[in-house]
């Protein structure tokens, strides 16, 4: 059903806009610190902004399966490291919602 993806994409993005997170904007936060990371306000540069913010968790499911085959324990480390924190991106909306956002490979 394509407009499940369409509409809980949206949902995504409409949680984390400025809009309804007006006392944590997201430019302020560390993760506007990376290079791609874009401060001009809309929807297709907040999702952008959120794609970047998936994107560990993603890389590291590309790999899972070859760190089976070849391990490399700092590898998998490291990418835990990045996913927890991955984990802190929320702003007052979403934690007002009492949801448990955490990426996980499961």
């Amino acid at each position: 059903k394509w407009w499940e993806l369409v509409m809980s994409a949206f949902l995504m993005v409409s949680l984390f806009a400025d809009a309804f997170n007006n006392t944590c904007p997201l430019a302020h936060q560390q993760f506007a610190k990376h290079p791609w990371w874009s401060n001009q306000s809309g929807w297709k540069h907040l999702l952008n902004n959120l794609r970047l913010v998936i994107q560990p968790l993603i890389c590291f499911n590309w790999l899972k399966r070859w760190l089976e085959v070849f391990p490399i324990d700092p590898l998998e480390a490291g990418f835990k490291q990045l996913m927890h924190q991955m984990n802190q991106f929320a702003c007052p909306l979403v934690q007002g919602l009492n949801l448990q956002l955490l990426f996980s490979s499961a």
